[in-house]
């Protein structure tokens, strides 16, 4: 819910109404109000179903049902996108500690980076519209999924196995 989100969101829309079928926008702000606000107030293309949140306690549920993400690069949030099979576009990191996700999912193949709003909702569109190109990246996603998930359980065994 962070950083530009708002402008974001408004041109990913903005290349989703272009868009002659029927399109879905689901924006997550978190916590941040003003941008929820701002987002939910805004005048939307008519061929564009737009749901924006707030906090959701349930954003696996969100990600199952979304055919790409764009994000920040968290590792969390990378992490359950891959689990998931999606693409993933990244429009920022933080320096240092998020810096690497973003070589990660790009040199992955399952996802992109932009900081350019425009350019950000350009690509999401064109991904969109390629349906071969969003399932070879999805694809490439499940197989790094494969790894996280593997992690994740392993994880699970050894904090059982203190408990013990």
């Amino acid at each position: 819910g962070g950083g530009g989100l708002r402008k974001i969101a408004e041109a990913v829309g903005d290349q989703l109404g272009k868009r002659a079928e029927e399109m879905q926008l689901v924006v997550v702000c978190g916590k941040n109000k003003v941008v929820q606000k701002a987002l939910e107030e805004r005048a939307w293309a008519a061929n564009l179903d737009v749901q924006v949140k707030g906090f959701v306690p349930n954003m696996d549920e969100w990600m199952i049902a979304a055919d790409c993400l764009v994000t920040k690069a968290g590792p969390g949030t990378i992490a359950e996108a891959t689990i998931v099979g999606l693409p993933t576009m990244l429009s920022g990191f933080l320096p240092g500690q998020e810096a690497g996700n973003v070589g990660y999912v790009v040199d992955g193949g399952f996802g992109a980076f932009e900081k350019n709003p425009e350019k950000l909702g350009n690509t999401v569109a064109e991904w969109l519209d390629d349906k071969t190109k969003l399932q070879a990246m999805s694809s490439l996603a499940s197989e790094y999924g494969k790894i996280h998930s593997k992690a994740t359980k392993e994880i699970a065994v050894e904090i059982d196995s203190m408990l013990d």
